[in-house]
């Protein structure tokens, strides 16, 4: 194809994204209550009660604790979608061996992403929320009587898809490894160093408090591991 039908291709490619995300939006929209009641579960676990302890003081508070659910609510179910449509974008340009790997890919990156995000939220967001919102003010000797609801929306939907991006990660490592463009033994040599850059991006992508940081780094450190020995399972069936 030449240069305007590909762009044309990504201009579908994304086109039909957002349309995905819409629908996705659309569809969460009537479980706004329950997927709040869901997000706010980790409180009710700690004997705090939701509807007290998180206010919304803003006129346009309400609207934006609603727009945030149905965007991030939505992006959920339309992700395998945007994987598809991307994937597709992507398939002309590869042998078939590739979009047969790809395909693959695909799938399992979208089982990861909720995988990761099933982990941060039932692993970690209590943990967090534990340390950061109570556990500090016992230390100081300070209260905390109650605080933002969209301050607590945001910070446990970035906790939780914080996880889900990092488990793209595998997905990464293993069509790098499938491809040829790093092998085992290099993986092998580098545990040391790829545990040290987990511990850093896991510092970026989830709150300062160290249990939620060293059970994603862990979790990653483990696939990490997992990958390496398919890799090397790849090159003795190819070697």
């Amino acid at each position: 194809m030449g240069l305007l039908d590909h762009l044309e291709e990504l201009r579908r490619c994304i086109m039909n994204c957002v349309y995905a995300l819409i629908l996705g939006m659309i569809i969460s929209i009537p479980f706004m209550r329950d997927i709040l009641n869901i997000l706010t579960a980790p409180l009710a676990k700690m004997d705090v009660n939701p509807d007290t302890y998180l206010v919304v003081p803003e006129v346009m508070g309400g609207f934006k604790v609603a727009v945030s659910l149905a965007f991030w609510s939505g992006l959920l179910l339309a992700s395998p979608f945007i994987v598809f449509f991307v994937a597709r974008f992507v398939f002309p340009g590869l042998h078939r061996h590739e979009k047969r790997m790809v395909s693959k890919a695909s799938v399992a990156a979208v089982l990861l992403f909720f995988l990761g995000a099933a982990l941060g939220y039932f692993g970690t967001v209590e943990r967090a929320l534990q340390a950061l919102i109570f556990g500090i003010h016992e230390w100081l000797g300070t209260r905390s009587d109650w605080i933002y609801l969209t301050s607590y929306i945001a910070f446990t939907l970035k906790l939780v898809l914080g996880f889900g991006l990092a488990f793209q990660l595998p997905i990464v490592l293993l069509m790098l490894g499938f491809s040829g463009l790093v092998d085992s033994d290099t993986l092998k040599t580098s545990r040391k160093q790829v545990f040290v850059g987990l511990l850093i991006m896991a510092m970026l992508l989830t709150p300062p408090e160290p249990m939620s940081q060293i059970i994603m780094a862990s979790a990653l450190y483990l696939l990490y591991e997992i990958c390496l020995v398919l890799i090397r399972a790849h090159e003795k069936r190819h070697g």
